[in-house]
C-alpha cells in the first residue's frame, strides 16, 4: 500500500464520498455533518477508502467503513480501522461502538464484542445512523479502546493552536501525556504553573524558559524538567521551535486542545 495517501475529508470531498458509500450500500445521507471526523485513503488522487467517527464525549460512534471493489481483501479496510482508532482517542473517545450488515467477520477479529442494541448508550441510540439510517437487521458491536495499545501514524496527529504563534497535538493515556509544539519566533507562554510534572525535549531551536528571575536558554537536543507547582513562563526569539513534552498526570487542558482538521 505504499501507494496509498491517507487524510482527513472536508466538505469539497462530499460528493466522492457519496459515491463510493453508494457503490458498497452503505448509507450518507447524514455524512455532511461528520465529515471532519471522516479519513480517506486515496491513490492517484481517486478515492478507494473511507473510514468516520462521530465523536460524544468519551463515547464515540464508528461508522462507514467502506473500501472499493479493486482494493478489497489488500489490507485497506485494516488500515483505515487502526488510524481510526487512534485518532479516536485522540478525540477523548473511550468507548465505541458500530453497526453493520456485512463485515461481521472482519469486525469480530479486529476485537470488538457483538452486543444487543439494548445495550447501547442513550447518545448512540439517537444518532441519524442508529436510529433510521441503519436497519434493524444490523449487527451491533463494541470495543473499549482505553486501554488498547494503539499506532499513531502520522497523518492521523493534527495540529491545533494553543496560544498564538504556537500549535500542538497531544496523545495520552490514563496517567501520561506526549505532547509536540511547533512555536513561531517570538511567541510565549505567559507565567504559569500546573501540578503536572513536564519534561520538555528540544527539536530544534532555541527555547527560553523563565522562573525564579532565572532564564534557562534550551537548545536542540537539551532537556527541561519542572516539577510540580513551579511558576514558569516560556517564549521563543528570532528561531522557531520544535519542541516534545512528557507529562503526569495528564494536562487535561491539552486533551481540551485535542487535533482537530477543517
Amino acid at each position: 500500500m505504499s501507494d496509498i495517501q491517507f487524510r482527513f475529508a472536508s466538505i469539497s470531498d462530499k460528493h466522492a464520498v457519496e459515491q463510493l458509500l453508494t457503490a458498497l450500500d452503505l448509507p450518507h445521507n447524514d455524512i455532511d455533518q461528520h465529515l471532519a471526523h471522516f479519513i480517506l485513503a486515496e491513490s492517484n488522487k481517486k478515492l478507494i477508502g473511507v473510514i468516520g467517527v462521530e465523536a460524544y464525549g468519551s463515547i464515540g460512534l464508528l461508522r462507514s467503513l467502506g473500501v472499493g471493489e479493486k482494493n478489497q481483501k489488500s489490507g485497506l479496510g485494516t488500515a483505515l480501522t487502526s488510524r481510526m482508532l487512534a485518532y479516536a482517542r485522540t478525540l477523548g473517545i473511550k468507548k465505541l461502538y458500530l453497526l453493520t450488515l456485512t463485515a461481521e467477520h472482519f469486525f469480530s477479529n479486529k476485537n470488538f464484542t457483538k452486543i444487543e442494541r439494548s445495550k447501547v448508550p442513550d447518545v448512540i441510540k439517537s444518532t441519524t445512523e442508529f436510529s433510521s439510517l441503519c436497519p434493524g437487521t444490523a449487527i451491533c458491536f463494541f470495543k473499549s479502546i482505553e486501554n488498547e495499545i494503539l499506532h499513531y501514524p502520522h497523518d492521523v496527529l493534527n495540529m491545533k493552536p494553543v496560544v498564538s504563534g504556537a500549535s500542538m497535538w497531544a496523545v495520552s493515556l490514563t496517567n501520561t501525556m506526549f505532547t509536540y509544539f511547533e512555536i513561531e519566533p517570538n511567541s510565549s507562554f505567559e507565567k504559569h504553573q500546573h501540578q503536572n510534572e513536564q519534561i520538555t525535549y528540544i527539536l530544534e531551536g532555541e527555547l527560553f524558559f523563565e522562573f525564579d528571575n532565572n532564564t534557562i536558554c534550551a537548545k536542540k537536543g537539551d532537556v527541561i524538567t519542572i516539577p510540580s507547582n513551579i511558576f514558569h513562563a516560556a517564549y521563543t526569539k528570532d528561531k522557531s521551535v520544535r519542541a516534545v513534552d512528557a507529562w503526569s498526570p495528564v494536562m487535561e487542558k491539552y486533551n481540551s486542545a485535542r487535533s482537530t482538521h477543517k
